[in-house]
């Protein structure tokens, strides 16, 4: 392969700015080489994603990060405005009934940012050379390496090497229009196709009224409640004006595909006609604080197609194929973003090791 700018120094396209693209990102820049990311959105994170609504702060996605390893623990503390969440995470079933969570699990530290946890994502990004609102159509094989091809038909490139993080049902669309090697694409596509992901209608209803349970959040274990994670946002720093409540509450699969084109991505007040599935939603919240709460003074809502991996796409696809590697929480088949970083640092080290082999 020949190199892209001197000895040392090779191209990668990373197709996502999801956290497992920026970690990518930074491992393979600091280590010298040219690194040019491409996300479809308007921002960077993926599913690490922070909205305002005036003076309310909303993580539609993830909650809150978790640092298992030093890396890991490293890069929070690293980023700035990092705060420890000491609050329990608890259970509760299909019939509402709630316990006290694991106790191992709840002494290990979870993170939040005090102007929302995009800021993780930000800080991941910082020197990174991301375009936004560009989204990847395919790949072009040129020579040894590839052009990405967006949707305006623009190319861009060559590239050493492509790495996708986006879902897999969205690599494998860009593979299946790409034009490389047809036997490289279809083992690439047959790696991708195990991976499963529940979809997942995001609800923040903002309230006069703070509820103070004894827990920050509840997660369902039997799958059986029409609520799969329900937190009290206000308890994190920064997140409502004083005396206020936010609670988000993350939909179960079946729920969400019901009421999927019924609940449009906005934000609702009263005088917009709060839509009717939320009135049933607000009927859960209170039985679960145990608090009559007044009807809420707004709902934003935020659909995740792509929500969380339920079944992975295990090393066949990771392991990479040609100069084209795959990271994320597909690889895993788990949705958390610690697992997302930490697929991105083991996907830089195995592009790593692929350049020094051309």
């Amino acid at each position: 392969m020949q190199n892209s700018q001197h000895k040392h120094t090779k191209s990668i396209a990373i197709v996502g700015a999801g956290v497992a693209g920026l970690a990518a990102g930074r491992e393979l820049m600091q280590a010298g080489h040219t690194v040019a990311i491409f996300e479809k959105s308007r921002g960077v994170g993926g599913r690490v994603a922070t909205r305002r609504v005036g003076d309310f702060c909303i993580d539609h996605g993830a909650q809150l990060i978790k640092a298992p390893s030093a890396p890991l623990l490293a890069l929070v503390q690293d980023s700035g405005t990092a705060q420890e969440l000491t609050a329990p995470v608890w259970t509760f079933d299909g019939m509402g009934r709630i316990m006290p969570g694991d106790p191992a699990m709840n002494t290990e530290p979870k993170w939040v940012w005090t102007n929302g946890n995009n800021a993780l994502a930000q800080h991941m990004a910082q020197g990174l050379n991301v375009s936004l609102e560009r989204s990847v159509a395919a790949l072009m094989s040129v020579g040894a390496g590839y052009e990405v091809v967006d949707t305006s038909g623009e190319r861009v490139g060559p590239f050493d090497v492509v790495l996708l993080t986006a879902p897999a049902p969205q690599s494998a669309a860009i593979l299946a229009a790409s034009e490389i090697d047809p036997e490289v694409r279809s083992e690439l596509l047959a790696a991708l196709q195990p991976a499963r992901y529940r979809p997942c209608i995001s609800l923040a209803l903002a309230y006069k009224q703070s509820p103070t349970p004894p827990w920050y959040a509840l997660v369902n274990t039997d799958r059986m409640h029409p609520i799969t994670w329900l937190a009290c946002e206000h308890a994190k720093p920064g997140r409502t004006p004083e005396g206020h409540g936010l609670m988000l509450a993350q939909m179960a699969p079946a729920w969400s595909q019901t009421h999927w084109e019924a609940l449009v991505k906005d934000t609702y007040d009263q005088d917009g006609l709060i839509p009717a599935p939320v009135a049933d939603v607000h009927t859960y919240i209170c039985a679960l604080v145990d608090t009559d709460l007044e009807p809420p003074l707004w709902v934003d809502i935020q659909r995740w197609r792509y929500a969380l991996a339920d079944t992975s796409c295990g090393v066949a696809a990771s392991a990479g194929r040609a100069g084209i590697f795959v990271a994320g929480d597909m690889e895993l088949g788990q949705g958390r973003a610690h697992l997302a970083i930490s697929s991105g640092w083991a996907a830089a080290r195995r592009i790593g090791d692929f350049l020094v082999e051309c």
